[in-house]
């Protein structure tokens, strides 16, 4: 980098973290949020058929993005009630290890809901870092079969911790970076060749990143 390029690059955030009034949430304040995030899992699987884990067999689960829309509201100036929902995305199931030649297991369409619960740091300027965590429970939409046929994917409860930064623009409209780590896993079964029952116990984990734009309504 050259020297010009490093002063500005000082100068910018020199500039946001500068000390200032800053825009503070208000108590008894609803605001809604839309962005979009990128769902990353850190997926495996324990698969079984009549009633035995089949040594080695694992599965992976492919990375979604998707648009994401948040409701929420702040008790105080620096406490937030937040529920996450969105377009809900179309994970591919991939069979991996001893079972990576039947390819795509299946596929399914769920919706994931997220309600956490958090802290926004006091801090001067207009950036204001929070943290917090929740729950989500995903529901099961629409299974799709691969090389399971009949697949059916189970609903289920998981827990969620999250950090993020929110910047405002404006009194009314910020700017948000979101992190979410979940942990999720799901029950699964089906048909194998059409004929083998088998079923799973899928682990998801999701990282979630999201960015988008605030709007306080105060």
């Amino acid at each position: 980098m050259t020297n010009s390029l490093r002063m500005f690059a000082i100068l910018c955030v020199a500039f946001l973290m500068r000390p200032t009034a800053g825009f503070a949430d208000d108590a008894n304040e609803w605001f809604v949020r839309v962005g979009v995030l990128e769902a990353i899992y850190d997926s495996s699987a324990r698969i079984l058929t009549n009633a035995r884990v089949i040594p080695g067999a694992s599965a992976s689960v492919t990375n979604n993005t998707t648009v994401l829309f948040d409701i929420g509201y702040d008790p105080t100036p620096n406490t937030y009630i937040m529920l996450m929902a969105g377009i809900p995305p179309k994970p591919d199931l991939n069979g991996t290890g001893t079972v990576s030649q039947l390819g795509k297991l299946g596929a399914v369409r769920y919706g994931p809901a997220i309600l956490t619960a958090g802290y926004r740091i006091p801090v001067p300027g207009k950036l204001r870092p929070y943290v917090g965590a929740g729950f989500e429970y995903a529901v099961m939409l629409h299974d799709y079969d691969g090389a399971v046929s009949s697949l059916s994917v189970h609903d289920n409860f998981g827990y969620a911790l999250q950090a993020g930064l929110e910047y405002a623009i404006t009194q009314k409209w910020q700017a948000f970076l979101d992190v979410k780590q979940l942990w999720l896993s799901v029950n699964a079964d089906g048909l194998l060749g059409g004929v083998t029952p088998v079923s799973a116990k899928i682990k998801l984990d999701p990282t979630i990143v999201s960015l988008g734009i605030k709007l306080r309504f105060n």
